[in-house]
């Protein structure tokens, strides 16, 4: 398991939901993954990929990272509440694999409940790549042996 808290994530991440929550509760989102480094395969490790946000989506907040956010003078009291209900939920989000090697991930849902998927899953993938890269480089090596 790469992700094992949801405190697993960028400190602005909980002040953006925490606004979302309070402004704009039923808004809609899309958001699509795009790898930026050409020629890195990462079709090979969707179901990884897809293993690592199952086990991303049943992560809940633990009572002592509950405690941490609520001593946090700008979160409010009713945001560490709703956190502490809140779970990640695998319907919002898709991982294909394409053709050409590359994968197309796309969360799609409640802005509310899909925020939190953005950093968790960004290292799940960079966590693929680097494993890609780790093989190349070991097989250079080996062939420059």
């Amino acid at each position: 398991m790469i992700i094992t808290s949801l405190l697993d994530t960028d400190l602005y991440k909980f002040t953006m939901m925490q606004a979302v929550l309070h402004q704009f509760p039923s808004a809609q989102v899309s958001y699509k993954f795009k790898c930026r480094n050409p020629g890195v395969a990462l079709a090979p490790y969707v179901q990884e990929i897809r293993d690592e946000i199952r086990s991303l989506c049943s992560l809940q907040f633990q009572d002592a990272e509950l405690a941490w956010l609520r001593s946090l003078r700008f979160i409010k009291s009713d945001f560490v509440d709703f956190l502490g209900l809140f779970r990640l939920n695998e319907k919002y989000i898709q991982v294909n694999a394409l053709a050409n090697g590359e994968i197309d991930i796309s969360i799609q849902g409640p802005w509310l409940h899909t925020i939190l998927f953005e950093i968790p899953v960004l290292a799940i993938s960079t966590r693929c790549t680097f494993a890609t890269r780790t093989k190349c480089l070991t097989s250079w090596k080996a062939a420059a042996a």
